[in-house]
């Protein structure tokens, strides 16, 4: 399903302006601007954005994880080790926080699959971030039903309990799921179109970082930006906005997803970010 969610994003990259791929990023402040570009310039809160000369991917890479490898490769398990289902989404609040798991479960049980929503609170995440634990089991999961007023739609005072929801739940004011900004395009403060959000890097229970999949002439590279807040992507649907112009990002090194610690051993994913990226260019 997720796998939809991005195609978009992806076709719409594929056609971007080329970008060179380097260990460093090159100076693109004299590429062609898009055209009928009309959306407003990023207003971030100055008191979030991060200087991009003294941004670091050291603690990413200790101790952050990857929602997409999540997506891609974390089981869902009940607390007596039955694996019990898959991670459907991630919800987060504007601050970045995380707040909810929505996971699909009991494909192998008499109910059915169903989808619940399960605070951040009471999930347990294995160090390589292949294994969640949840408080579900085959005998509580259809109490759940009873817990949510609107199933379709999650809001902030309902994170905070265990409930069944709809497949495609929206995620109610001041939150948001991690497929509404992943496939994204990404835009620099100049309305120059970097790539599109590929992954969210999660650390210590906050968002930490957004990344950005460029690609160019030579290949395919990843970008790591920090997450300055809701006026990145509350805008316009379908856009994420990078708060820096294209003389900043070239300070920004590539995010090297081998480095990262929490990371399972293996990725059975086709297009997933935690893999050597194809050449694509034509």
């Amino acid at each position: 399903m997720k796998a939809l969610v991005y195609s978009a994003g992806l076709l719409a990259v594929l056609i971007a302006p080329a970008f060179a791929q380097d260990q460093t990023q090159p100076n693109q402040a004299d590429q062609t601007q898009p055209q009928n570009q009309t959306a407003p310039q990023t207003q971030a809160d100055p008191s979030k954005v991060i200087v991009l000369s003294e941004w670091r991917y050291d603690p990413l890479y200790a101790t952050g994880w990857s929602v997409d490898q999540v997506f891609d490769e974390a089981a869902v398990v009940s607390r007596n080790g039955e694996e019990i289902g898959d991670v459907e989404n991630i919800i987060f609040n504007e601050q970045g926080d995380v707040v909810a798991l929505i996971a699909e479960v009991g494909g192998l049980w008499e109910i059915g699959d169903t989808h619940v929503s399960i605070p951040w609170s009471e999930v347990e995440l294995s160090q390589d971030a292949a294994r969640i634990t949840v408080p579900v089991t085959e005998e509580t999961a259809d109490d759940y039903a009873a817990a949510a007023g609107d199933r379709g739609t999650i809001r902030k005072n309902e994170t905070g309990q265990v409930a069944t929801v709809e497949e495609d739940t929206a995620a109610g004011s001041g939150l948001f799921k991690a497929t509404d900004i992943m496939g994204d395009g990404a835009y620099l403060n100049s309305n120059q179109r970097y790539g599109y959000v590929n992954d969210l890097i999660v650390n210590d229970g906050r968002l930490a970082a957004v990344v950005s999949d460029v690609r160019g002439a030579n290949g395919r590279s990843y970008y790591a930006f920090p997450y300055t807040g809701s006026a990145a992507w509350t805008r316009d649907p379908g856009r994420y906005d990078i708060p820096y112009g294209p003389e900043e990002v070239t300070v920004v090194q590539v995010f090297e997803y081998d480095k990262m610690q929490r990371k399972g051993a293996t990725d059975q994913g086709t297009t997933s970010s935690t893999q050597t990226a194809p050449n694509t260019a034509q």
